[in-house]
């Protein structure tokens, strides 16, 4: 009965995106490399791919699985030529029963993203788990293990301040037009560019529940790639594509302008603003957001009647301003991670310990029983009935011993798990539970 858990991955770390995304796995892929791995090597394994990393945890059905072969079953997976295969398998992290578990602790909790803080880390590990549920690549310790982290990222939201703030300049442009706006369900945004910032920020609207988005680009083939990206992520509200021509006609209509390009000119001029105002009524004030470098924006603007504009420092300083408070959440959050960690091993301790012990009591008693009826027809009754009771004694004080050791509390993270080992492996209780 292996009791350990083996976890591989690669992530922003250590590995830029261009090598991280030769093993990025869609939903489809990661159904399949899990019914992959059931059917051969594991019952237990969950496989988290996002754009920032790709980590696969498992629960090995024997001690010769390792994380080097786990390594080559997902560069396998990929069909990656044998020379780019020499190279990522370089880079992969691997980590083992404990560590791997304090690793996804920090991981969903997100003190291990990119962005301290992250928010939608909780919701893919969770996407993630509800696969492996459908492939049936989930068992007692797999269930129990991610359902323990669920609770780290629940205590991280509620007993802590790292989510709150924005951590990202996209999501610092979108809370400060929520400052502006209370509701956004009859707000329409201009989104100027087609990038990733841009797509960032078009997806914060859409999770904020903007009642319409407007995508202003040179290329209209890439703003539509953008909303199919979007659309696989949230749920998108009405919306429109134009070209950059077309911004003055539609100036008056929005509420919100966000603009991220990468062109050398000013894309809105003050005139163009002031003709939007004139459009619009008077009470209604006009929010832009200029977060391109060089800027995209008329600074000029900012001083026209009822227009909140911010450029990308104004921006900066906020997200550095907020950075900083969640680094000093890190402390409160491994605190809680420990505690967490401390309540999921004496938790998987007593399902362990629990067989364990069953199993070691079973066998002696076994032994004792098969050696009682060798003697059975050649003691008169009361006289087994004393052999019986004295060797039912023996049994559970030699039993002692080993049942108070494997019940003690640990003095390491990884003590249990050796005791638990060690009392298998010396008294085959594996072997023993094969061959029935």
């Amino acid at each position: 009965m292996p009791s350990k858990l083996i976890a591989i991955g690669i992530s922003h770390h250590a590995v830029p995106v261009e090598l991280r995304e030769k093993v990025t796995f869609s939903g489809s892929e990661i159904r399949a490399t899990l019914s992959r791995l059931k059917d051969s090597i594991t019952d237990e394994a969950l496989l988290v791919s996002t754009c920032n990393r790709t980590e696969l945890y498992v629960r090995p059905s024997h001690d010769e699985l390792s994380a080097d072969y786990l390594i080559d079953f997902l560069l396998e997976a990929k069909a990656l030529p044998p020379d780019e295969r020499a190279i990522l398998k370089k880079e992969f992290a691997r980590l083992s029963y404990c560590d791997a578990i304090l690793h996804l602790f920090e991981v969903i909790a997100g003190i291990d993203s990119q962005i301290l803080g992250d928010q939608q880390i909780f919701g893919q590990i969770k996407d993630s788990f509800r696969i492996a549920e459908e492939i049936g690549s989930t068992g007692t310790f797999m269930t129990k293990f991610a359902h323990a982290a669920f609770h780290v990222a629940k205590r991280t939201r509620s007993e802590t301040d790292l989510t709150l703030g924005a951590g990202t300049i996209s999501y610092a442009a979108v809370e400060f037009a929520r400052k502006v706006f209370d509701d956004f369900s009859d707000r329409v945004a201009l989104i100027i560019g087609a990038g990733e910032t841009a797509e960032l920020s078009a997806g914060y609207l859409a999770e904020k529940k903007i009642g319409k988005i407007i995508i202003a680009n040179r290329t209209q083939e890439n703003a539509k790639t953008l909303l199919q990206n979007l659309a696989r992520e949230v749920t998108l509200p009405h919306t429109e594509i134009i070209s950059l021509s077309e911004i003055p006609s539609v100036l008056g209509k929005v509420d919100i302008v966000i603009s991220s390009t990468g062109s050398d000119d000013i894309i809105l001029h003050k005139s163009d603003v002031e003709a939007a105002l004139k459009e619009r009524k008077s009470s209604i004030p006009l929010v832009l957001i200029d977060i391109a470098v060089p800027r995209d924006i008329d600074p000029e603007a900012a001083k026209l009647p009822n227009v909140f504009l911010k450029d990308i420092d104004d921006l900066s300083s906020i997200v550095d301003r907020n950075m900083q408070k969640r680094k000093d959440e890190i402390p409160k959050i491994k605190s809680i991670i420990n505690e967490e960690f401390e309540i999921f091993l004496a938790l998987f301790a007593k399902l362990e310990v629990g067989p364990t012990i069953a199993g070691l009591r079973e066998k002696f008693e076994a032994i004792r029983k098969e050696e009682l009826e060798r003697h059975r027809t050649k003691l008169p009754p009361e006289e087994f009935a004393r052999f019986d009771d004295m060797t039912r004694k023996m049994m559970n004080r030699l039993l002692h011993t080993p049942t108070v050791m494997l019940k003690a509390p640990r003095t390491t993270k990884d003590d249990l798990q050796s005791r638990i080992e060690t009392v298998r492996m010396l008294f085959a209780l594996d072997e023993q539970n094969n061959d029935k």
